[in-house]
């Protein structure tokens, strides 16, 4: 069972859908400080929960200001009744966030989201603020395994990490060892003596940092592995002879021979040794999308872009892989007609009209269904036994993706 599967037995969101909403409300500000966030952990008494609200709501009331005095409370009151309806906290705890989001100062629109999320709340939190807390929710969505990564040769070096589908780089470094030609007036000896001195220094350096940067991951079982890389002699120097620290040392995976150094080597690095790290998120999205460039390029009928292309594709049973990128925003919205004809739209906003003319008798149709299109894709995929990666934007295969629209499909046969 997937991590994602595992989320929505739990009752939480997935990491998408979690995304999703952090980024609609990290949009949010408030005029003054009446936006509420509450976070409640699992097995919370929800009766102290309520009274905590009502204690606030007559806090409230000390606001100098009118408008935010109303809009602080009308926020509490929504999330009061929303706790009054439960009796127990959801396996992971339950967060709230009420505020008003309307644009035009003295007509307020109180707006509230429940979030079940996908890890276990940690502690009870409560704060009203011009913005929404959303830390906790951040946290959920970053994956705490890494493989590290070092690049470096005689002159520079980058130590950085590969977590999910995002390099980051902690370190960079520039080492003092000389060139090849000598200073005036010292013998080649001394000189050649001097190189690698300076270089011991540097390679000492680089396993130090290495050191700060994954040990303790490696002792938390966070670390999956390390890939060195790098042009030249020194990626190799710094194992054979033992510089990093033995625990990183058991943890290298692979060592690869690169182009350039330095921070600029960290993603030749990843795609280098893609066979090494090949359950990084980052690899597997990666190989996605590069196989469905491929067919496209061969022309075999095996690639399909396009929402409404896709979406035949699949209900035809005809997909393997469907990859949506993250970035992909899209609505279906399904209408209904007293006379049983129905019609279905495609809109980038939720905010499509309740009612249409229907083409077929010009009765009007009724909006029977409102749905995410990744939530649409992701049951129609479990009923055809297709599969659905969510692609991430930090690489160039993911803009790829998205620029050729967000949308696309890995077919199992040409169907056309």
């Amino acid at each position: 069972m997937t991590e994602e599967n595992q989320d929505q037995e739990n009752g939480g969101m997935n990491k998408y859908q979690l995304k999703k909403l952090i980024k609609e409300l990290e949009e949010i500000r408030g005029r003054n400080t009446e936006l509420v966030s509450l976070y409640i952990p699992a097995g919370y008494d929800m009766s102290k929960i309520s009274d905590f609200i009502t204690s606030e709501q007559s806090e409230a009331e000390n606001i100098k200001s009118k408008h935010t005095r109303t809009n602080v409370q009308d926020a509490l009151g929504k999330i009061g009744r929303k706790v009054s309806e439960e009796h127990t906290t959801p396996e992971n705890g339950v967060a709230f966030f009420a505020g008003n989001i309307s644009d035009t100062e003295g007509r307020p629109d109180i707006e509230i989201w429940e979030v079940v999320p996908p890890r276990p709340i940690e502690s009870r939190h409560y704060r009203c603020d011009k913005e929404f807390v959303l830390e906790p929710l951040k946290q959920m969505i970053i994956d705490d395994n890494i493989y590290g990564l070092i690049v470096c040769d005689k002159s520079k070096a980058a130590i950085g990490y590969l977590q999910g589908n995002s390099i980051n780089t902690v370190y960079t470094m520039e080492s003092n060892v000389p060139g090849k030609t000598r200073a005036g007036g010292q013998s080649a000896q001394r000189f050649s003596r001097l190189r690698k001195e300076m270089l011991k220094t540097f390679l000492g350096d680089i396993a130090e940092k290495a050191q700060k940067a994954f040990l303790d991951k490696a002792r938390e079982d966070k670390l999956l592995g390390i890939v060195v890389g790098g042009p030249g002699f020194v990626k190799d120097k710094l194992l054979d002879d033992d510089y990093l620290h033995k625990e990183l040392q058991d943890k290298v995976v692979a060592t690869k021979s690169l182009d350039t150094s330095g921070e600029a080597g960290l993603s030749q690095l990843v795609e280098k040794a893609k066979e090494s790290i090949e359950d990084s998120q980052a690899v597997i999205e990666k190989q996605k999308v590069n196989k469905f460039f491929k067919n496209l390029k061969e022309e075999n009928g095996k690639s399909e872009y396009g929402l409404e292309q896709v979406m035949k594709a699949m209900k035809m049973g005809a997909v393997e892989t469907v990859l949506i990128s993250e970035d992909f925003s899209q609505y279906q919205a399904k209408y209904e007609c007293e006379n049983g004809h129905e019609k279905t739209v495609y809109e980038r906003e939720p905010q499509i009209d309740d009612s249409i003319e229907c083409d077929d008798c010009s009765e009007e149709m009724e909006l029977e269904e409102l749905s995410d299109i990744v939530d649409v894709f992701a049951e129609k995929a479990e009923e055809m036994s297709s599969d659905m990666e969510i692609i991430g934007t930090d690489h160039e295969e993911g803009k790829r993706l998205m620029n050729m629209g967000g949308i696309a499909a890995i077919l199992r046969y040409r169907i056309r």
